[in-house]
C-alpha cells in the first residue's frame, strides 16, 4: 500500500486552499493511506474526512521534545511519498536522496495565487500524470453536515427557494476587516431592493462584529456565528446565490463551494489570496500603499476605509442577475 504524508498549513484559510492537494492525491493514488499533518486551528477542516486515514495535529508538537517524538513517528510510517506545503525540515529526513525537491526547486514567479502554488508543490514532490482537480472536492461534506444546515433553514424560516446571501464581515486581521457601517447599509438593499434574505456567518469570535451589525440594519437578517462547524458554513455557501467576504477563511471556503463570491481587499493581495469560483468579483483601491501586506497600517487604513457602500452593492447584484 502506497503511504502519503501531506504536510499542510497550520491556519483554516490556508487549510482550505490545500484541500485541492488532498482531492488531488486522492484521485491520483485512491488506495493509498494517507497522513495529514495540519496545525490546531487547520484540524476541523479535514475532521473525519475518509480521504485521511490519519490526522496529525502539529500544534500539540510545537516543543523541541515535540517535534523529535513527530520525527520519530514519521520516521517509523515510512512514507513513499511526501508534500510538503509548509517548507519543513521533515522531508530531508524522511526522503534525503530526494531533497533537491524540496530544497531547489521552487514555484514560479508568474504563479502567484497560493493554491495554484500548493498544486504546483504536488506536481513537484510527487512526479505523476497530470489530474485535473476539482474546485468542488477540495472540501469533504458529510450527510449530516448537509442535514445540519437543512435544520437551520428551517428554524430561521428560509424559502425553499431562498435567493440567500451568506455575509462574512470578519478577519482574522482587523486591518482586513470593511467596516459594520458599510456592511449593515448593502445588506439592507439585498434584503429591500433584491428581495435576498441575508445570513451572517464567521467565527465565533467574531460575534461582536455581527451583532453590531444586525444593530445597525432596519432590515431582518440572521447569524450563523456559532451554529456552524467551517463544513456545515461551507453547505450553506453552497445553497447561497452570493457570499460577501473580506480576505479571510470564508473567503477560500466559498470559492471552494464554486458559490459566486464578492471579496473586498485593503492591505493584502488578491493575486495571492483572492476568490477562484468560477463568478467572483474583487473591490480594492489602487493606492501606492495597497497592498501593504503588513499586520498594522501605517496610515489611516484607507484601502478599506474608501470602499463604498454604493459600489459593494452594484457588484452584488450585478453578480446575482448574472446568476439569475
Amino acid at each position: 500500500m502506497t503511504r502519503v504524508l501531506l504536510i499542510g498549513p497550520s491556519n483554516i484559510g490556508d487549510a482550505i486552499l490545500s484541500g485541492a492537494v488532498l482531492a488531488a492525491l486522492h484521485q491520483r493514488y485512491p488506495g493509498a493511506h494517507v497522513t495529514l499533518m495540519a496545525g490546531t486551528r487547520a484540524k476541523a477542516v479535514f475532521a473525519e474526512d475518509p480521504r485521511v486515514q490519519v490526522l496529525v495535529d502539529s500544534g500539540a508538537f510545537d516543543s523541541p521534545a515535540g517535534r523529535l517524538k513527530l520525527a520519530w513517528a514519521l520516521w517509523r510510517y515510512h512514507p513513499n511519498i511526501v508534500v510538503d506545503l509548509r517548507h519543513t525540515a521533515y522531508p530531508m529526513l524522511l526522503k534525503p536522496l530526494e531533497c533537491w525537491r524540496y530544497l531547489l526547486r521552487r514555484p514560479p514567479r508568474r504563479m502567484t495565487h497560493m493554491r495554484d502554488r500548493h498544486l504546483w508543490k504536488l506536481r513537484a514532490h510527487a512526479p505523476g500524470p497530470v489530474v485535473a482537480e476539482a474546485n468542488g472536492a477540495a472540501i469533504w461534506i458529510s450527510a449530516k453536515d448537509t442535514a445540519h444546515v437543512e435544520t437551520l433553514w428551517r428554524r430561521w424560516q428560509l424559502p425553499e427557494a431562498a435567493r440567500l446571501i451568506v455575509i462574512c464581515p470578519g478577519a482574522r486581521s482587523h486591518i482586513k476587516r470593511w467596516s459594520a457601517e458599510g456592511f449593515a447599509r448593502v445588506a439592507d438593499r439585498l434584503v429591500r431592493d433584491c428581495r435576498a434574505h441575508v445570513v451572517f456567518a464567521g467565527e465565533p469570535d467574531e460575534e461582536e462584529i455581527v451583532q453590531e451589525i444586525l444593530g445597525a440594519m432596519e432590515q431582518r437578517a440572521v447569524s450563523a456565528i456559532g451554529l456552524t462547524t467551517i463544513r456545515q458554513l461551507g453547505v450553506l455557501m453552497r445553497r447561497a446565490r452570493l457570499v460577501i467576504t473580506n480576505d479571510s477563511a470564508a473567503l477560500h471556503l466559498a470559492s471552494a463551494m464554486q458559490t459566486p463570491t464578492l471579496a473586498l481587499f485593503g492591505p493584502t493581495d488578491a493575486a495571492k489570496y483572492g476568490p477562484t469560483a468560477p463568478r467572483h468579483r474583487v473591490i480594492r483601491r489602487a493606492l501606492v500603499c495597497a497592498p501593504c501586506e503588513r499586520a498594522l497600517c501605517r496610515y489611516h487604513h484607507e484601502c478599506m476605509r474608501f470602499i463604498s457602500a454604493e459600489e459593494v452593492f452594484n457588484a452584488a447584484s450585478d453578480l446575482l442577475e448574472q446568476g439569475a
